[in-house]
């Protein structure tokens, strides 16, 4: 099979998935921000900006924190969800992200770009190339807005973890296998420890899991925001409470 055309087909598996995580096999475009951590002040600044005028009452832990998690979704979902989908992830090193009216969506990659095919350390390998390059990028985004290292990359294994979560859901996925797949992914990525995880008891007897998150992505402190239902700040039962509402088995 041509590369361009594996290519197109690895991402035609992942947006069936997750619809907005919509890629294009075509060359970089030069108003894209491009993986890696190089030459993205101008963009990262103007995607700062756009939330700090969109809402200047919530402050820069909200402004950081919005604008460091629209910056990695992609690379996340998209690195897991390839792993577990084709066997086969995408370099990312030449991944450009569409960045629109405040939001990161969309994304091209080249149609040269390679595959890396499964093997039994995929995700191990998955998980160093992709941290190498949160890491560049992290440093690149201090250089332009400031974020703590540690509450990044409490936000980075969130995010892994809640793309492990729908991978469950499209998969009909066991919760023991998704320990298991989480415990194998947070391992790699180099974020060991207890798992936030929770299991939900719901009206018909299953069981879901749901997550608690380690980091909070502040969105409460916006005058039209409150606490999402996994939010670190509320206390476990009434996390248990919204998820018991939020969740459908």
């Amino acid at each position: 099979m041509h590369p361009a055309t594996d290519l197109d087909a690895l991402l035609k598996s992942v947006s069936l998935c997750l619809p907005s995580l919509n890629g294009n096999v075509a060359p970089v475009r030069s108003d894209q921000l491009l993986c890696g951590g190089q030459g993205n002040q101008e963009r990262i600044a103007a995607l700062h900006d756009y939330w700090q005028q969109a809402h200047p009452e919530a402050g820069r832990h909200y402004w950081s924190t919005r604008c460091w998690t629209l910056l990695i979704w992609q690379p996340i979902y998209l690195s897991l969800l390839a792993t577990h989908l084709e066997h086969r992830v995408p370099c990312l090193k030449r991944m450009g992200q569409s960045i629109r009216q405040g939001f990161v969506g969309g994304f091209n990659l080249p149609p040269d770009c390679p595959l890396r095919s499964g093997d039994r350390n995929l995700v191990e390998n998955t998980a160093e190339r992709l941290m190498n390059l949160l890491e560049r990028q992290l440093e690149e985004f201090n250089s332009v807005s400031n974020i703590y290292p540690k509450l990044a990359r409490l936000l980075i294994a969130d995010c892994a973890r809640a793309a492990l979560l729908l991978l469950q859901r499209h998969q009909g996925m066991s919760n023991g296998h998704l320990r298991e797949l989480e415990d194998r992914w947070l391992q790699a990525l180099g974020f060991p420890g207890k798992s936030p995880l929770i299991e939900v008891s719901l009206e018909d007897g299953s069981q879901c899991l749901a997550l608690g998150r380690n980091a909070c992505c502040q969105h409460f402190r916006r005058a039209d925001g409150e606490p999402c239902a996994g939010c670190p700040r509320l206390k476990p039962a009434e996390r248990l409470l919204r998820f018991r509402e939020e969740l459908v088995c």
